[in-house]
């Protein structure tokens, strides 16, 4: 073991394994450049599997350089996003519907509006509301969720041990190759279903634009990236920000003094009569803090995709003994280390919105939004979208719903704090109410019904 600075490293087999935490690591030069730009070879779930085409998880060359550019003329932009405002807000409005309906299920609404989004986004498809699960968004879903389970560290021991990708399904210690048939059935069977439904609604002639519809119709790009490509915007978005509105969610029941005073900024900012919209955040720092403290405080993805050397490295931080990083080894950012390290957090494991509003005695903290969506060429590309999302989101519920621990027989149950595995990590399973706040908040609720 070797340590660094805040970089620990396990080197063996000419390969190192190094975890990154150091304050500087994320700014630096070193990790911006095309070495630490490419993606390790997973064989369960890039290789046997296939995510290795989805876009996080590609080997850096030119098909993730096209992608990423057609994301970012996309929603690479504050003024790009703004494009989606109305999509946004009409998701928006369907959300404190379906809370009002089942104020003791407001976390199960969430995944059905972060996948409402995207699924727009990247197909044109509108998800369906009703008791029953749209078999469309659940596709997806199960996709997002199988990897989330497929793509962390050491998933399976054919990560571990890669040779093990060749022993009969049959032997022991073969069973893996059963479960990868299956994720990669269905996550093909994914792929195909988004694209054929928009290639089938262009040829009625009945196609929403979207990401798909329009690179189908300029045509200059091979199906293979189109279908993955979109298929990326989906199941590289929906599932994060479900993650860190589930987090909101938490917060607010354990924190109800935040939520007061998000609420007052709320009626003063924008009054009693309408909804928050996104040219609202300006005047709303508040509001805006308490997002940020969502993505500081609970972490989408707490070691975020590890990263590949490309060419032998000597990371040398001054200070400290350089430490020679061998081509091939990965480097794996302790994202969440990052995000509660009392050197750069006060009071870290806290749900403190105010940690980013500057007062005259004290400069604002670290915005996390730096550190929480990647680094160097592999930052995700719709962090700006997730950011508006999550803003949209929380300032909308709370501007017209109280949200408060779950009760069971009178009792109030109280939620675990905690993150569950996985590449994408949720909070721990809990249970929350929301509650109009008062007869103006409901009319306002009602008002929107259509949508």
């Amino acid at each position: 073991m070797q340590t660094t600075g805040f970089t620990t490293g396990l080197c063996a087999a000419q390969r190192c394994l190094l975890t990154l935490t150091p304050s500087t690591s994320t700014g630096s030069s070193y990790w911006r450049g095309a070495n630490f730009s490419d993606r390790p070879v997973i064989p369960m779930g890039g290789e046997l599997i296939g995510f290795k085409n989805a876009l996080s998880m590609s080997q850096y060359g030119d098909r993730v350089r096209k992608e990423r550019k057609l994301f970012h003329q996309l929603f690479g932009s504050q003024a790009s996003v703004n494009q989606f405002a109305p999509l946004l807000t009409s998701e928006m409005h369907k959300l404190v519907q379906n809370i009002l309906r089942n104020p003791d299920g407001v976390v199960d609404q969430i995944g059905r509006t972060t996948g409402g989004i995207t699924l727009r986004i990247a197909y044109g498809y509108h998800v369906v509301d009703g008791p029953q699960q749209d078999p469309f968004l659940e596709l997806f879903e199960t996709a997002g969720y199988n990897f989330a389970s497929a793509t962390k560290p050491a998933a399976f021991l054919v990560d571990i041990i890669p040779a093990l990708r060749y022993l009969p399904e049959g032997f022991p210690g073969g069973g893996f190759h059963t479960i990868a048939r299956a994720w990669s059935k269905q996550l093909h069977e994914t792929i195909d279903t988004g694209y054929n439904y928009v290639k089938t609604q262009l040829g009625l002639g009945s196609a929403e634009a979207s990401f798909a519809s329009t690179m189908i119709e300029e045509n200059l790009h091979d199906d293979y990236l189109i279908k993955w490509a979109a298929a990326s915007i989906q199941v590289g978005g929906a599932d994060t920000s479900a993650s860190q509105l589930e987090a909101f969610f938490l917060a607010m029941s354990l924190y109800p003094e935040v939520q007061d005073a998000a609420q007052k900024e709320l009626d003063t900012v924008i009054g009693t009569d309408r909804l928050p919209e996104i040219a609202d955040r300006a005047q709303l720092p508040y509001m805006t803090a308490l997002c940020k403290e969502v993505f500081r405080w609970h972490v989408a993805s707490p070691t975020g995709i590890p990263h590949r050397a490309r060419a032998d490295f000597m990371y040398d931080r001054e200070g400290y003994t350089p430490l020679f990083i061998p081509k091939d080894s990965l480097i794996i950012p302790n994202i969440w280390k990052m995000t509660h390290d009392p050197d750069r957090y006060a009071n870290p494991m806290a749900f403190d919105p105010t940690r980013f509003i500057p007062t005259a005695g004290k400069a604002a903290e670290q915005d996390p939004v730096r550190i929480c969506f990647g680094f160097g060429r592999r930052i995700c590309p719709g962090k700006i979208l997730a950011d508006t999302t999550v803003f949209m989101a929380c300032s909308t519920i709370l501007a017209v719903f109280n949200i408060t621990k779950a009760r069971e027989n009178g009792v109030v149950v109280e939620p675990p704090v905690g993150q569950a595995d996985g590449t994408v990590s949720h909070p721990l399973p809990f249970k929350c109410r929301a509650e109009p706040r008062n007869a103006r908040a409901l009319a306002l609720i009602r008002s929107h019904g259509s949508g």
